[in-house]
């Protein structure tokens, strides 16, 4: 779970807007800063003048004296400090949890697990090199590697109704972002930073792990319902009919498609295989695509030749490979 380095952000991981807004809150309140010591400094008093005015109001800085019990109370104030900080640290041992949790408003339809990874390389001092527009294409990169998981997520948080990922799209893009986080922190996270970063990086597969487990979308839910009905053949309908009835067939057949963990434990691993060879370059983006697609479609069809079914989870999932793609094709 969460470990002493990434506890530390925990909190304010959700009141960092990004980058982008950072450097122009960072630059605002340095403007106000300046501004505020200028006119501080213009409408200073000399040590005279404000020793006249204290003394006009009784008070003489001479005599002033500090009681025995405040001293003592001033005293120990690092160390109450210190057995706060243990505290804190107690409760969050015995409720640990993840930094990528959402505490924001669910009635909120943004992004946020991007949030997390920047929060930290911005602390790190990841960014303070680049500028405004190089440091803006980092982020953004974070953001769309995770924009799958927070896809997902929202529809478990209320915040929407249905995802474009189905159950498989988003075991794949978890596998597929984990990857990508970590091609990114080899390719653009100094060696001092990285080990941090990748901490989180486990940390992000671990919850995402969860609810990925979870997760059903409308069509994954509609297949599900359809598994136990009876299956329809009336030759007499017209042609429209007739095709609405084979993809209702097809959409059983998908529902009843079960596989076991070692089924499961070997597609991860192929998933895993074929993105090794997109980042050795062993084969270009384009190809590693269409195969991750293909082996997605038939464990999804269990094997099947029916073109209807074929279709339909091809139409379902074609979406969420190009997304990654995408995402892949900006980094390589």
């Amino acid at each position: 779970m969460v470990n002493i380095q990434t506890s530390g952000i925990i909190a304010d991981n959700f009141n960092f807007d990004g980058i982008r807004q950072k450097r122009a809150d960072s630059r605002k309140h340095k403007a106000e800063a300046e501004a505020y010591y200028a006119e501080r400094e213009q409408n200073a008093m000399s040590d005279e003048e404000r020793k006249k005015v204290m003394e006009e109001m009784g008070i003489h800085a001479d005599k002033i004296t500090i009681s025995e019990e405040s001293l003592e109370y001033m005293s120990h104030v690092d160390e109450r400090k210190a057995q706060q900080r243990a505290e804190r640290e107690k409760l969050l041992a015995k409720n640990p949890s993840s930094p990528f949790e959402y505490r924001g408003n669910l009635s909120d339809d943004g992004q946020s697990q991007y949030l997390v990874l920047s929060n930290y390389l911005y602390k790190s001092g990841f960014y303070d090199d680049m500028d405004d527009e190089e440091a803006g294409k980092m982020e953004d990169m974070l953001k769309d590697i995770t924009a799958g998981m927070d896809n997902i997520r929202a529809v478990m948080d209320g915040r929407r109704s249905d995802s474009s990922l189905s159950h498989e799209a988003a075991r794949l893009e978890l596998v597929s972002s984990v990857n990508a986080l970590n091609y990114f922190a080899d390719k653009y996270v100094s060696e001092d930073k990285r080990d941090g970063f990748k901490d989180l990086i486990k940390e992000y597969e671990s919850y995402n792990s969860q609810i990925v487990a979870k997760h059903r979308n409308s069509s994954d839910l509609y297949s599900d319902s359809m598994k136990n009905a009876s299956t329809t053949n009336v030759t007499s309908l017209s042609a429209d009919a007739r095709q609405a009835q084979e993809r209702a067939n097809a959409y059983r057949q998908i529902g009843k498609v079960t596989h076991t963990e070692q089924e499961e434990k070997d597609l991860k691993e192929d998933y895993q295989a074929l993105f090794d060879k997109l980042m050795n370059k062993e084969d270009n983006a384009r190809n590693i695509f269409d195969s991750l697609q293909n082996l997605l479609v038939n464990y999804a069809s269990g094997g099947s030749k029916n073109s209807m079914m074929l279709s339909i989870l091809n139409a379902n999932n074609s979406g969420s490979i190009e997304n990654m793609f995408r995402y892949w094709s900006v980094m390589l």
